[in-house]
């Protein structure tokens, strides 16, 4: 019979238990801290001052603070032995002081069951995205430095290591029942949505395991605090608080059966909606939970993304972006975002919300929900009036002005000009392939068909992001880079923002004019392995354009200039040294290879030993399509040392074949088998 192991280093369980496995039960994905990219630097401090997390009060607890804590005191004094803790670390493995010290539980009575409150429709973010932005909520915005939770469960039924330490390390999720308990929350906020199917399946699975490692007899309830109670709980029947949300909270009952039964594939019915007069107050709750802890609540913010100063012909028209960044409170769809203010009527303003061009009066609006600390491009048309002279028009605390100059235009005043297929693929900064994740690669085609106006310029393909790593000198200030001379060596735009306390370089530009670029591939190589290679590379570049495969989750760009993380990318220098290059480019214009209609992560590399790696051999798990990099031999590369992973498209066999007369797409179908080569755009 087959079995299966219980991930120990995965919630630290301390030995990897193996278990019997019914025909057919359902197995999650569980990812550990490090494969949903946890920043553990927030797990330190180099200041004296250290937080106890466990007695803070969650965001989520509700009001009556000051009874909650009058209880707890009351609860301390009558049942002491429940709050003692085994032992305390406050420093890492390298002796670097930890924020929140990692405290232990002697042992562990109960399973607390809890919700984010994060309404997951309307939310365009991945839920590796969530994961982390819930990760950062606690650990930076509520300065605790970590994760509250000893497990997230997402609605694809994922599981995400929690709070790091391991077996019986005492969380932050229920306030003053937190020791001897762990956490398990689900994303998704349960009292305006049910949670999926997929995701009940996956908490009953992570709670069967958790009560057989912790020996609980899910059928007997046990005493807490002077009470009894079922070993697996909601928040709610240890606090005041509307976690874990009525859905969830309704099926607890059927979940511990499931659970008592090992019956953990079996559904659940969830209890009819809720009356439609029911208003959710959990944005409420938590904002007054910010506010009750006297923290340094951050406000949205509105800066210009593009040049301020803009020329343009009498009655013309011209684009601006600005970049509203949330603070530490969630902004609605369609909110009043900014005040806009014209030093003439006959000005045009209009905002581009949903791929439509909107006048605007007097606001502009927020395009989509935004969750706290997300960023969102505003794209902007100003048109202004047929007499030449200067023109202002404030949107918020940012000032354009705009001079008309030169022979008037054509374009009849008050009609926008459409925007051209650059201009549609502004996607929000936060995830700039957002608006494409249900699109196919064809997709990407139909974004270049419209038609350009004699303004705009040239239909071109979609726009990608790359931040200049190998620009950044660390510097906190933009002040400190020149930013028109870097304009002179990268086609596009070149932006400074800051991010994370340092200023970072962006270059957006087109995706063709970007693979011009690329260093990767220069002229000393047969043209044939450089057209294999562009398609290649637009292909991988391409992949993580879509919203679903963010390569940089929550950062305001697409790609990186390096080869260690992306792709080695230097401009206009390496353009002009590789011509020959830059004309595979233009050969393979918009050509990505696909599979089932979609973009395959078309993986490269420099040299092998003699074959090339899976996937799986490389560590990498759930690669998409991952039998069209089963391992193949490379006896061009035989003699030679790895460098680099080895999965996919060798230098060296992509050489050897263009040097034996194989065309590129010859080549490509040799390394990436049963794939089509299709058009990104027309």
């Amino acid at each position: 019979m087959r079995r299966y192991f219980i991930i120990a280093l995965f919630v630290g369980l301390s030995t990897c238990l193996a278990t019997e496995r019914a025909r057919g039960a359902w197995e999650p994905r569980i990812l550990t801290r490090a494969q949903w990219g946890a920043d553990e630097s927030l797990l330190t401090t180099t200041t004296e001052e250290q937080k106890p997390a466990e007695q803070q009060i969650p965001a989520d607890e509700g009001n009556g603070i000051a009874e909650r804590v009058k209880q707890c005191t009351e609860a301390q004094q009558h049942y002491p032995q429940e709050f003692r803790v085994a032992r305390t670390v406050k420093e890492n493995a390298q002796g670097t002081r930890l924020l929140w010290p990692q405290s232990y539980s002697p042992s562990v009575k109960m399973i607390v069951v809890h919700h984010t409150a994060q309404t997951l429709r309307d939310d365009p973010r991945s839920p590796l995205e969530r994961m982390r932005a819930l990760y950062l909520y606690h650990a930076k915005t509520l300065g605790w430095g970590d994760i509250g939770y000893h497990y997230v469960l997402d609605e694809d039924g994922t599981i995400y290591e929690g709070r790091a330490g391991g077996d019986n390390v005492i969380g932050g999720h229920a306030y003053c029942a937190n020791v001897g308990t762990i956490g398990v929350a689900l994303l998704g906020n349960f009292e305006l949505e049910e949670p999926s199917q997929i995701q009940i399946l996956s908490l009953q699975w992570l709670l069967k395991n958790l009560v057989d490692h912790y020996g609980l007899n899910p059928r007997n309830p046990t005493l807490f605090h002077g009470e009894s109670h079922e070993i697996i709980v909601g928040h709610r029947d240890v606090g005041p608080t509307a976690c874990p949300g009525y859905f969830l909270a309704g099926v607890l009952n059927q979940i511990r059966q499931h659970v008592a039964s090992g019956d953990v594939s079996a559904h659940v019915l969830f209890p009819p909606p809720l009356d439609q007069n029911y208003v959710d107050r959990t944005d409420e709750r938590r904002n007054s939970r910010l506010q009750s802890m006297n923290l340094n609540v951050t406000a949205p913010t509105l800066t210009a993304l593009t040049e301020t100063d803009l020329t343009v012909r009498p009655g013309g028209q011209v684009q601006a972006s600005l970049l509203f960044r949330a603070g530490d409170s969630i902004v609605q769809n369609r909110a009043r975002i900014a005040s806009v203010m014209r030093s003439s009527t006959r000005i045009g303003v209009w905002q581009q919300i949903n791929e439509q061009n909107q006048r605007v009066r007097s606001e502009i609006l927020m395009p989509r929900l935004l969750h706290e600390g997300e960023v969102e491009t505003i794209r902007l048309r100003f048109q202004v009036p047929t007499e030449p002279g200067t023109y202002s028009v404030d949107i918020g605390p940012v000032t354009f002005l705009l001079h008309a100059d030169g022979r008037r235009t054509r374009t009849p005043i008050g009609e926008p000009v459409p925007m051209t297929s650059t201009e549609t693929d502004r996607i929000n900064i936060q995830t700039p392939g957002a608006q494409r994740a249900a699109q196919s690669s064809v997709s990407f085609a139909s974004l270049a068909s419209t038609e350009p106006s004699d303004e705009a310029g040239s239909a071109s393909s979609p726009l990608i992001r790359v931040r200049l790593t190998t620009r950044e000198t660390g510097s906190a200030s933009c002040s400190t880079y020149d930013v028109s001379s870097l304009k002179k060596q990268y086609r596009g735009d070149v932006i400074c923002t800051v991010l994370a306390g340092k200023a970072a370089l962006i270059n957006e530009v087109d995706l063709e004019e970007y693979l011009a670029g690329l260093s990767e591939e220069p002229d000393t190589e047969p043209y044939e392995k450089q057209r294999a290679f562009a398609v290649a590379a637009r292909s991988y570049a391409a992949f993580y354009l879509d919203g679903r495969n963010r390569k940089f989750p929550g950062m305001p760009y697409d790609g990186d200039d390096s080869p260690a993380r992306f792709q080695a990318y230097a401009g206009i220098t390496a353009e002009r040294a590789n011509p020959r290059w830059a004309s595979a480019v233009r050969a393979t214009a918009g050509q990505v290879l696909t599979m089932n209609g979609q973009i395959v992560k078309a993986a490269y590399f420099s040299s092998d030993d003699g074959r090339t790696r899976t996937p799986a051999e490389n560590g990498w798990k759930n690669f998409p399509f991952e039998t069209v990099f089963a391992s193949k031999a490379d006896p061009w590369c035989k003699g030679m040392t790895m460098a680099g992973h080895g999965v996919g498209m060798s230098g060296c066999g992509a050489e050897g074949q263009a040097n034996e007369g194989r065309t590129a797409e010859q080549i490509l179908q040799y390394y990436y088998p049963g794939t089509q080569m299709e058009q990104l755009v027309k």
